[in-house]
């Protein structure tokens, strides 16, 4: 293993504020300390961790039991990784995107969220090439004292902005709020400059000028408030975010957790991949009904736009292995390339057979990927 991260301040404080609950005697670790940055209203919490604590409580008899912490109230976004790892909490969720050089797997998996628009598809590919298909990505979690047992995807995020965007000469010399890494060339092919600019700060940007667009689901219309400063959202497909891990394990109350405990918690946490990305498609749709009554008129891509972007997707994915390979040091990137594509067809088409159902892609992951576990080696 390596060393720990180094805990942030605040993060030091809390792991004193938990001495006690840390110390407690084994028997008392079927009470499973969980902490989420999410606040209590956001997908992650509502269609994530309260599915998943109320299947785990459930299905395990009162056997297994939580101490929740959302909104950051104990470990914020970038002190998750080292709470987890040092045992301030027992699960909690992690943005893989902030930890490039701990994990650069994910990195790769991060850079391929164009190659797909269908949300619950994309999570169970991520879930399966994790957890089944991919050693070294697992490598990377359990090298820290970690154990990865689920993501989520968001939806796609759009082109929001003041002006209609209909053409590729549209979209040139346009400022753009960008969600990362592969928006930002994608930003540049366009002939466009990205701007680092938080979500909580797209609302202002876009009022003043600060950006012309924000490429941010439809979601933010309502979320943000950008429907009071945005005329237009164009519906370009342009990736998700499924860089997470949602339910991520400290490795040694992992391992002291028996067969069946663990399989009811991976039965918990297919609930939650699901549950939170429909949770997002969810809001989608409600932004997106209210958006005229708000002003803003929801506008299909041109032809125009889909080409420009599908030709971009195919020429960034010529590209993937080699920033893999130089920038995130990941040695063998091809095959988690070309597995990834794969898993993402398989899941494509399931969610096509079941006629987008929630429950329905909820049972087929645990059929495809949670049932296939070795739960006695499995993080350990």
């Amino acid at each position: 293993m390596t060393q720990p991260t180094a805990l942030a301040p605040a993060a030091a404080a809390a792991l004193l504020a938990c001495a006690t609950l840390a110390a407690a005697p084994a028997a008392a670790q079927t009470t499973i300390r969980a902490s989420t940055w999410h606040p209590p209203a956001h997908p992650g919490v509502v269609g994530g961790f309260e599915r998943f604590m109320d299947h785990v409580k459930q299905a395990s008899g009162g056997d297994l039991d939580f101490q929740f912490w959302s909104g950051g109230s104990l470990l914020g976004a970038r002190d998750t990784l080292p709470g987890v790892e040092n045992g301030i909490v027992d699960v909690g969720v992690l943005a893989l995107t902030y930890f490039p050089a701990e994990f650069p797997h994910f990195q790769l998996i991060a850079d391929m969220a164009m190659l797909s628009d269908k949300p619950p598809a994309i999570a169970a590919a991520v879930a399966e090439l994790m957890m089944l298909d991919c050693a070294p990505c697992r490598a990377d979690f359990e090298d820290k004292g970690l154990v990865f047992t689920s993501t989520y995807s968001t939806t796609p995020y759009t082109l929001i902005s003041k002006q209609r965007l209909a053409s590729p000469e549209d979209l040139k010399g346009k400022s753009y709020r960008s969600a990362g890494a592969l928006w930002d060339r994608w930003v540049e092919s366009v002939g466009g400059t990205s701007v680092n600019v938080s979500a909580a700060e797209m609302f202002e940007s876009l009022d003043r000028g600060g950006v012309d667009v924000a490429v941010f689901s439809p979601a933010a219309l309502k979320a943000y408030s950008l429907w009071d400063v945005a005329s237009y959202d164009v519906m370009l497909p342009l990736g998700v975010y499924a860089a997470m891990s949602l339910f991520t394990f400290n490795q040694g109350f992992w391992s002291d957790l028996d067969d069946d405990q663990r399989k009811v918690v991976l039965e918990g946490a297919a609930f939650g991949t699901m549950g939170v990305t429909y949770a997002y498609m969810r809001n989608d749709e409600e932004a997106l009904a209210a958006a005229a009554e708000h002003g803003v008129e929801i506008v299909e891509p041109t032809p125009e736009l889909t080409s420009q972007l599908a030709a971009f997707v195919e020429s960034d994915l010529e590209s993937l292995a080699r920033i893999a390979r130089d920038r995130h040091g990941v040695a063998d990137p091809e095959p988690i390339i070309a597995r990834y594509r794969e898993l993402l067809e398989k899941w494509e088409a399931i969610y096509e057979e079941t006629g987008g159902d929630q429950d329905a892609m909820t049972a087929a992951l645990q059929r495809e990927v949670y049932d296939k576990v070795d739960l006695a080696s499995y993080g350990q």
